[in-house]
C-alpha cells in the first residue's frame, strides 16, 4: 500500500481539535482577575445565549464533561428507590462505567432498542412490569433517551412528542443525553428551540462539536431548578475558573458556529456512507442520519482498514466497524478513504 496516503482519523469526534475561534475565546478570557465558581461575566453571558437559543425559561449550568452532566441531571429528579429507563445501548448504561448506579444508587432498567430508539410500546410494558410488585421493585421515575442515538439515528419531533406524552401520563421525567445534539438539529433542519418538546432536562454537548472540555446541563422543568446550584457543586461539576468553559459557548453560539460545525460533520458522514454503500464487500448497519457510520466488513479487511484509518472495531461478533466524522473531517479525508477502498478491492 502506498505510504503517501495520510492516515484518516474517524475514531471519534472526541479526537478532533477544538475550533480556532473557541481557542481564541479561551485566550481572550484569560485576562486579569475574574470572580470564581461561575460569578464571572463569561458564565452569565453563556447562560444567556443558551437560554435565547432555546427560547424558553430554563436554568443553565456549564460543566466539564458529559458523564458529569448526565449524573447531575439524573440526580435532580431521583430518590434512591426510583429508577431510570433507557435503551440497552444507552450511553449511561454501557459507556459510563456504571456511574449512575455507583454515584446515584439507582437502578437502570433497559429495554431493547429499535434503530437506537425507545419503542413506545416496550416502554409502557416495562413501566407496567416494574410497577407490578409495588415496594418489591423500583418506581420508574426518569426516561433517558439519547439524541441522536448511540448509532447516529435521530428522534423526529413526532417521536419525541409521543415519548413525552407517555412520560407525562406515567409521571416520568424526560432526560435527553445530547452530546451530539447539534448534529441531530442539523439533520432535522430544526432550530434548537424546536428540539426539546416535553423535555425536562438536557445534557447539552459541546466537546464533540468543537469545544474543549465544555458541556452543559439545561433544566427546563421549574420544579427541578430548586437546589440545583448545590447539586452542581455536590456532583463535582462546578469549576473554580468557570470562565474558561463558559467563554467557549459564547464563541460557539455566535453566528451559529455550532450549526456550521455540525453541518460539516454530517455532510462528510453522508459522503462516507455513499462510499460504503457503493462497495459490495461493505454493508451499512444502520441509516446514516448524523455523523456516525456503522458498517460490516470482511474479516480480512478489518486490520487493513485500521492500518490506514483510525477507528474502532465496534462489534467483533458481527465484524462491525464504527467511523465518526468530525467538524474538521475534510473532503481530502473522504478522497483518501475512496483510494483506500479502491486499493482493497483490487
Amino acid at each position: 500500500m502506498s505510504s503517501k496516503v495520510r492516515k484518516v482519523c474517524l475514531a471519534s469526534d472526541n479526537w478532533s481539535p477544538a475550533h480556532p475561534l473557541v481557542m481564541k475565546a479561551i485566550e481572550e478570557a484569560n485576562d486579569d482577575f475574574a470572580p470564581s465558581y461561575g460569578g464571572d461575566r463569561w458564565t452569565e453571558e453563556a447562560q444567556s445565549v443558551i437560554q435565547k437559543a432555546f427560547k424558553r425559561s430554563c436554568k443553565v449550568f456549564v460543566v466539564p464533561c458529559g458523564t458529569g452532566a448526565n449524573i447531575f441531571g439524573l440526580s435532580l429528579g431521583l430518590r434512591r428507590s426510583e429508577s431510570v429507563i433507557c435503551t440497552d445501548i444507552a450511553h449511561i448504561n454501557y459507556q459510563e462505567s456504571g456511574a449512575s448506579e455507583a454515584l446515584l444508587g439507582c437502578k437502570l432498567i433497559t429495554i431493547p432498542h429499535e434503530n437506537g430508539k425507545v419503542v413506545p410500546e416496550l416502554l409502557i410494558a416495562k413501566i407496567r412490569r416494574e410497577r407490578a410488585f409495588g415496594m418489591h421493585s423500583t418506581n420508574p421515575r426518569i426516561l433517558s433517551i439519547t439524541q441522536p442515538t448511540e448509532i447516529g439515528t435521530v428522534y423526529t419531533p413526532e417521536e419525541l412528542i409521543t415519548l413525552s406524552k407517555i412520560c407525562k401520563e406515567e409521571k416520568l421525567l424526560l432526560h435527553v443525553d445530547g452530546s451530539r445534539f447539534y448534529n441531530a438539529a442539523v439533520s432535522l433542519q430544526l432550530p434548537l428551540a424546536d428540539m426539546v418538546h416535553g423535555v425536562d432536562m438536557l445534557s447539552l454537548g459541546g466537546t464533540k462539536n468543537g469545544l474543549m472540555g465544555a458541556e452543559s446541563l439545561v433544566i427546563f422543568h421549574p420544579d427541578l431548578q430548586e437546589g440545583s446550584g448545590h447539586l452542581h457543586k455536590q456532583n463535582l461539576q462546578l469549576m473554580s475558573k468557570m470562565r474558561y468553559l463558559s467563554a467557549q459557548y459564547i464563541a460557539f453560539f455566535k453566528n451559529d458556529l455550532w450549526h456550521a460545525l455540525a453541518r460539516e460533520a454530517n455532510q462528510r458522514a453522508k459522503e462516507i456512507a455513499t462510499l460504503v454503500k457503493s462497495t459490495p464487500s461493505l454493508s451499512l448497519s444502520y441509516p446514516v442520519e448524523t455523523n456516525q457510520i456503522f458498517f460490516t466488513a470482511p474479516p480480512a479487511w478489518i486490520p487493513k482498514i485500521q492500518e490506514r484509518v483510525a477507528c474502532h472495531l465496534w462489534d467483533s461478533s458481527k465484524q462491525e466497524l464504527r467511523w465518526i466524522a468530525s467538524w474538521n473531517t475534510s473532503e481530502e479525508d473522504v478522497g483518501s478513504l475512496r483510494m483506500i477502498i479502491q486499493e482493497m478491492m483490487r
